[in-house]
């Protein structure tokens, strides 16, 4: 498999891959983020997405756990009172509920990794965001999507190697 290097090459190769093998790789996209929240219930979902052999019941639990950590963590409409290291793990819960959604297999194409991919990138640009003062900032937001879109670039790359 060729390396992934660029934004249209990912969404390929991720359109490409069954909709089994988009939440393998999705809950590698989650592993990647889990720093950015300590909740119990969020690492419990990546580990059951990332299991190759799990139920619907399974997924379906593991979907509800996620959708409380994402239902705890909603951000407030209140700027001044937004606390982004909350918005990441929302980010995240939201992540991890897009990997274990049911899905139809009948469709032609599914787009699940790449939505999780795209939460994963959201929530850590919500960790880089300082809200410290009058107004948040976004000093760090650049070096952060680099280093994520990066990353996940290096975790489906190697995911194809793996076959």
């Amino acid at each position: 498999m060729p390396e992934i290097t660029s934004s249209e090459s990912f969404r390929q190769s991720l359109s490409e891959l069954p909709i089994a093998q988009q939440r393998l790789v999705g809950a590698r996209f989650i592993a990647n983020v889990l720093d950015l929240t300590t909740d119990a219930r969020l690492k419990s979902a990546q580990e059951t997405a990332g299991r190759r052999e799990v139920d619907a019941h399974e997924l379906e639990s593991a979907y509800h756990a996620a959708h409380s950590s994402y239902v705890e963590n909603h951000p407030r409409s209140d700027l001044a009172e937004l606390e982004w290291s909350k918005q990441a793990a929302h980010f995240v819960a939201e992540a991890c509920m897009v990997c274990l959604a049911p899905t139809y297999s009948e469709a032609q194409k599914h787009h699940l990794a790449e939505k999780v991919a795209k939460y994963c990138l959201m929530a850590r640009i919500c960790s880089s965001v300082e809200h410290e003062g009058d107004y948040p900032n976004f000093d760090a937001t650049d070096e952060a999507v680099k280093k994520e879109t990066h990353a996940q670039r290096d975790i489906l790359s190697r995911f194809l190697e793996e076959g």
